[in-house]
Formats: structure tokens, sequence, C-alpha cells
């Protein structure tokens, strides 16, 4: 039953209101019962300097206490007020009393002693004639100038304050149910609205924990739950994405090891079966060992880019002629370039340009770039090169015409597995990682690497990289740390 939070909220929300609203009433209770019972202290009060004039002017006119007469104004009291008066002398004996009970009443010392003071008053008990609860009201006075002290008692029914106690706590107890039904109820309402942003966010939560990153949250109105909202769906569009490029990856990558294995394991069977003839079989091995770096190539990708994000990477700046290094690596795809039928356009205007670099890195990323370039160039198609720097970075543009990018195929071109224009399998010898894998090693150099396409026309990489690191003179890094290009 208070198994959900909601219930132990709901639970003990409504304890703590009822609890604090009887708190409440029980203290206003007894200050109202303080009141009443103080009003009545000034009744008893106000009665008895009624009744001990009365007595001080019949004792004056008659020079002493006149019990006769006092009696017949105490027995008349009585029965106008409904209270029981009694007079007492000195020792505590009953002089004068207006009831007609036989039983003797005597004063304590006690009583007596207290009296002496200030009016003595006691509420609460049965006394004189009374059944139900009554107050005690005991008052020293002297009749007449140099006679002994007397003592008059007054009992006065007092039912009326406990009628009024039992009816205070009734409405009490009343009111402190229907205040706690009240807030029960409304608690109820309003804990059910503030849940029901919470439970479409579990109801999408459960949607994630199936697979299913298409369920995305509204807007509620309510800041802290649209931020809430706002970051779940943000998470699963990442996440959704992510799973779209596993799956993806796991295609291509099974796609690019099921060939080249194919392939190598196709040819050795042929040679070591005699299928193959002797004289052909330099001619297959040589497919064979392009098919193994083939493969090599792809591993050592997918390894850099798990040391990329375990942050494992350390770069070996050393002096680095860039320029140099991008022509260096261009002459790695003279086969392709010829074969392409393409046009090198820039080179030879291209000024020697040095930085702080770690050598391998940077030769991997025009080595991916350039593979990139002339896989998408058209046929006959233009490789073009420029560079140029300033006082703090020098910036070495790529360009192949073409096709070029969309601007969708622009926003993620560096994202892990994204491969461009997958429908109609432009990219066939590929599985995604390249592009990644350049801004990752420019972001370990301070640098950046940016594309800008127009559609029909061309697509340009632009590499940004700092002349002078501030973390150049390290130690150089582990060569297996590196990735190969």
């Amino acid at each position: 039953m208070l198994r959900s939070v909601y219930s132990r909220i709901f639970y003990l929300c409504t304890v703590v209101l009822m609890f604090a609203c009887a708190v409440t009433g029980l203290i206003t209770a007894m200050y109202a019962n303080r009141a009443v019972e103080q009003q009545a202290q000034e009744g008893f009060d106000r009665t008895a300097r009624a009744l001990l004039n009365r007595i001080h002017a019949l004792s004056a006119e008659a020079g002493s206490l006149p019990l006769k007469t006092v009696q017949t104004e105490l027995e008349d009291y009585t029965r106008n007020y409904n209270v029981d008066c009694y007079i007492f002398n000195e020792d505590g004996e009953c002089i004068v009393r207006s009831d007609y009970n036989t039983t003797e009443v005597s004063l304590s010392a006690a009583l007596r002693e207290a009296a002496r003071q200030t009016p003595y008053t006691r509420v609460g008990g049965a006394a004189g004639n009374f059944s139900e609860s009554t107050a005690t009201y005991v008052e020293c006075f002297f009749p007449t100038a140099g006679d002994e002290n007397c003592y008059l008692m007054l009992i006065f029914p007092i039912a009326y304050l406990s009628d009024f106690s039992a009816t205070l706590l009734a409405a009490l107890v009343i009111t402190v149910l229907i205040i706690g039904l009240i807030g029960a109820a409304l608690y109820y309402y309003i804990t059910v609205s503030l849940l029901k942003p919470v439970r479409s966010i579990t109801h999408a939560a459960e949607h994630y924990a199936a697979g299913d990153f298409s369920e995305r949250l509204a807007q509620t109105g309510d800041p802290e739950l649209d931020y809430l909202g706002g970051t779940m769906n943000r998470m699963a569009e990442f996440i959704d994405r992510n799973e779209r490029s596993r799956r993806s990856f796991i295609s291509n990558v099974s796609h690019e090891l099921k060939t080249p294995m194919t392939t190598i394991g196709g040819f050795v069977d042929g040679i070591l079966d005699g299928t193959i003839p002797p004289e052909e079989e330099r001619h297959y091995l040589r497919t064979v060992s392009s098919e193994v770096r083939r493969l090599t190539r792809l591993v050592q990708s997918m390894l850099n880019i798990s040391k990329f994000e375990e942050g494992t990477l350390s770069p070996n700046f050393q002096r680095l002629d860039v320029t140099g290094l991008l022509i260096q690596t261009l002459f790695l795809f003279e086969k392709k370039i010829d074969a392409k039928h393409l046009d090198v356009a820039g080179l030879d205007e291209c000024p020697h340009l040095t930085a702080d670099a770690d050598r391998d890195l940077m030769q991997q990323v025009f080595y991916n770039l350039i593979e990139n370039a002339i896989k998408f160039v058209n046929e006959g198609g233009v490789l073009s090169f420029a560079a140029e720097s300033d006082d703090e970075q020098i910036h070495v543009h790529l360009r192949n015409s073409g096709e070029g990018l969309t601007e969708q195929e622009i926003a993620h071109v560096f994202d892990r597995f994204y491969k461009t224009d997958t429908s109609r399998e432009r990219d066939t010898t590929g599985v995604g990682l390249g592009l990644s894998i350049v801004s990752r090693i420019m972001v370990l150099h301070s640098g950046s690497v940016t594309v800008r396409s127009v559609c029909g026309e061309y697509t340009e990489f632009i590499v940004s990289l700092p002349v002078r690191q501030k973390s150049a003179g390290r130690e150089p890094a582990q060569e297996n740390s590196r990735p190969e290009a």
C-alpha cells in the first residue's frame, strides 16, 4: 500500500495536514477555555463583591453581623442565582448558610490561610448541593470595624463550562476531519496533475528501454519538467542516431571484412590446390597483399577511434613541413589519380609552411582527405590544393570537383560511421570512419577541419593548424599509440 513514492508522500502529507490542524485546534481550544474560565472568574468576583457590599451594609446598620438578616439575603441569592452561600467564623465554623442541608460544613485551615491573602478560587469537582462540576470561591472579610474576620464561600455551578469544552472538542474533531478530507482530495488532484508529465516521461523511458527511440515528449509549460523533457528528447535523438550508425557500421564492417577475406581465401586456396598457374601466383599474391593492407587500415581506424575516445593518444609534436607532407601523401595516390584521369592543380603555387605537429597523425589527415576527395571526384575532374598562413595558423585547402554535398550531409559528415548518399552507394569502399578520425586528430592539434560545398560543383575541406603548439617539446608519443596512414 505504501510501496510507491506517490502513496508515501500522499499519506505523509495527509497525516501532517491533519496533525497540524489538530495541534492548531487544541491550542485554539485551550485559549478559548482559558478565556471562558477567565470570564467566569470575573463573574465570580462581581457576584462576591455585590454580596459582600450588601453584607457590609447590613452589618453597618446593625452594628454587627446580623445573622438572621444575612441568612435571608443569602437564601434569596441562592434562589435567584442558584449559588450556595456560606459564612464561616475565624475558626472555620459555619455560622450562616443559604441551603437547608443539615450536613455540617466547615472551612479547612488551609483554605482560610489561602483566603487571607487574596480571594481563593478553585474550578472543578462537585461541592455543596451540586452533583455536577462547580467552582468554589472563598474570601476573607470583616463585617464591621473591630469584628473578627469572617469567610464568605460561594459555590457556583459550572456545568456550562464543561458543556462548552465538550462542544468545542467535538467541533474541533469534525473540523480536522473535514479539513483532512478536503486536503487529501486537493492533494490527490494536484499530485495527479503534477505526475501526469512524469508518467509521460516514464512511458517514453520504457519505449527507449525497449529500443524504440521515436517517442518524443511534449512541452508542459513547467520549466523544470520541460527542461527534463527536452534533455530526454535530445538524448533519444542522440541514441537513435548512434543506433542507426551502429547498425550501418556493423553492416558496412561485415561487408568490408567479408569481401577482402573472401578474396584472400579464394586466391590462397587457388594457389594451394594448383588452380592458379605458378606463373600467375605473383600477380594474385599482390592482390592478397593489397587486401591484407586494406583490412589492416580498417582495423587500425577502429582502434584509433577507440584511443581518441579514451584519451590515450598523445601527439609527438615536432617542427613539420606541412606542405611537403601534403605533396608526399598525394604521391601515394598516383595510380588512382591516373585511373580516373584527374587534373591536379595548385600544388606549384603552395608556399612551404611549417608548424608544430605530429607527422604520422597529420599524414593520416591528408591521406584520409585525399582518399575521400578521389573517391567522390567526377571522372576526369579536378583536384586542387592551396595553402596560406597568418601569424597564428596555417590553412590547407583540398578541393575536388563533382556532385558536392547537401546541407544535411555537411552537418553529419564528421560523424562516426556516417556515409553520404548510401541509397545510391557512391561510397562502397569505406565504413565512415575517415573524416571522423580527421576531426579528432585536428582537435588533438588544437586545430580544426571545416567543409564547404556547392551541389553539382565542388566540395572543399580546410585544415587549420596552429603554427606553434603550447605543448610543443613534450616527450614523443609511443609508436603503438599513433594511427597508421
